[in-house]
């Protein structure tokens, strides 16, 4: 209880609470009323004596006040003209999201400040339709957007709504996709030309033409498609129509196919091989003309005629299959013998004019070779011709029948090694293991005492005795083709008992 003074300049004021009643006095003006605090904290009166007009902001519940928490906070419970916050004053109080103070459901704050949003059943800002659902099949989406083909959501006349606009993907325009629409579904389709053409680039079941499906497409380049990746029968795995020089092999029509000639393969499928008339200088052929003729313009090894090839070819009159100078052919394969040939085992003079050139040849120095099979010399010697050669005076200038016997060979040609050559003329005629030295040309070397047909150290002759009337096989013991050249490693020999036969070659040469 308190007590006010009045009639004074000067204003006082003193409240006591109690838990009945508060009294009040303000410039001579005495107010009690009923007073309760809430849990809130916010003290609201029933005034049960007004004696002035209320003043809103004094902490104090007066006449037509809801409230009064005695501040200007418009945010708690009590705004600041002492009414009670509510949805609608303008005020954001707790529980409001916002509060624009009216009720228009159209702007960013509902009439239930709340703020504004899809599905709350107002249209609002850039919103095109609200139904307050999110049912995205009826005629507003749950994005507040009227329904439409690629919103993601399938509305009636939809067959699909993926919500994007990619044409390789299952659903296009919102039309299931489908082989033939003209677009691509990826990991499904290989193409999609939107035809039913089966034969260009994209078949009927959306798959890009390719070598090996089946269907011939001239427009890109096949020229046949068996379905298959074997390359060896009418159509290769390029599908390309089996050729000569694809590369592969036609089983039963092609023996090779390198692409071209190769070493194995002629480029015309055939398999390589010298002396088939067809040049192929991969297997190393220089020319090709088909035989076997070492002579003519090209070797039976289909190389081109060369001095020092071996062969002897038109404008050569010799080659012993090298270049060196001093074997009896020179570098230009002209012959540096006037005789020479080798003795393989068969039949090597067949006739009785083979010493004919050395007679002929200018020369006073007599040069003879003996080379084994591996051209090694195995003999050699040379002396000076004795007379003037003819073709049946030789070393002899005895009658032809008598040209047999080493003591009737006058001319004898000593060599440079001591031993003796004996040649008898080509008409010499006689036989015998020891007359048939003189029957026809023949060369015999003897060691410095020639004795007829007991030390004979080389002898080379034809097979045959050429000269009437002993035509045939000459008459040594153990004669045969093979013994055409004899030689004993430098030993001599009886040739009534025995010749033996050398494999190799002999040459005669006439030096100035």
């Amino acid at each position: 209880m308190a007590t006010g003074c009045s009639g004074s300049d000067e204003e006082t004021s003193e409240t006591t609470q109690t838990s009945m009643a508060t009294t009040t006095e303000t410039s001579g003006f005495t107010t009690v009323a009923e007073t309760t605090t809430g849990t809130d904290g916010i003290t609201t009166a029933e005034p049960t004596d007004t004696m002035a007009d209320p003043e809103c902001g004094n902490g104090i519940v007066e006449n037509g006040e809801d409230c009064d928490d005695g501040n200007a906070d418009n945010t708690d419970a009590c705004t600041d003209i002492c009414t009670a916050a509510a949805c609608g004053d303008g005020y954001v109080q707790e529980g409001e999201a916002c509060d624009d103070g009216n009720a228009d459901n159209t702007d960013e704050c509902t009439d239930a400040c709340a703020l504004a949003s899809c599905g709350d059943g107002f249209v609002q800002g850039d919103e095109a339709c609200d139904d307050g659902n999110a049912d995205n099949t009826d005629a507003c989406t749950d994005l507040c957007m009227p329904p439409a083909c690629g919103d993601g959501y399938v509305q009636d006349g939809e067959d699909c709504d993926d919500g994007n606009d990619l044409d390789d993907d299952a659903c296009i325009a919102c039309v299931a996709a489908a082989c033939g629409d003209g677009y691509v579904q990826e990991g499904i389709e290989g193409c999609d030309d939107g035809n039913d053409v089966d034969d260009d680039a994209c078949s009927n079941t959306c798959a890009s033409a390719s070598c090996g499906d089946g269907v011939v497409q001239a427009g890109e380049g096949e020229s046949c498609d068996d379905a298959n990746d074997v390359d060896t029968d009418m159509c290769t795995s390029a599908c390309q129509e089996a050729a000569c020089g694809d590369g592969f092999v036609y089983e039963g029509v092609e023996d090779c196919d390198a692409a071209g000639e190769s070493a194995e393969c002629n480029d015309d499928c055939t398999p390589a091989a010298c002396g088939d008339g067809i040049l192929n200088q991969s297997a190393g052929e220089e020319c090709d003309d088909g035989d076997d003729d070492d002579t003519d313009e090209c070797t039976g090894l289909c190389t081109l005629p060369v001095c020092g090839d071996g062969f002897v070819q038109e404008g050569e009159q010799c080659d012993d299959g090298n270049l060196d100078p001093g074997d009896g052919c020179d570098d230009k394969c002209i012959a540096e013998n006037c005789f020479q040939f080798s003795n393989d085992g068969a039949e090597n003079l067949l006739d009785n004019t083979w010493f004919d050139a050395c007679i002929d040849a200018v020369g006073t120095k007599v040069h003879v070779i003996l080379r084994d099979n591996n051209n090694n010399v195995v003999y050699e010697a040379s002396g000076a011709k004795v007379g003037d050669w003819t073709y049946d005076q030789i070393t002899s200038t005895t009658a032809v029948n008598s040209q047999y016997h080493s003591s009737n060979h006058n001319r004898l040609v000593s060599l440079d090694n001591g031993d003796k050559l004996m040649i008898a003329g080509r008409n010499a005629a006689n036989s015998g293991c020891g007359g048939s030295f003189g029957n026809g040309y023949g060369i015999v070397i003897y060691p410095a005492n020639p004795n007829y047909y007991s030390n004979v150290k080389l002898m080379a002759m034809p097979y045959k005795q050429y000269v009437a009337p002993y035509q045939g096989n000459r008459g040594f013991s153990g004669w045969s083709q093979a013994a055409e050249i004899s030689y004993n490693g430098g030993s001599t020999f009886n040739t009534c008992n025995g010749v033996v036969p050398f494999t190799g070659s002999f040459e005669v040469r006439i030096e100035p």
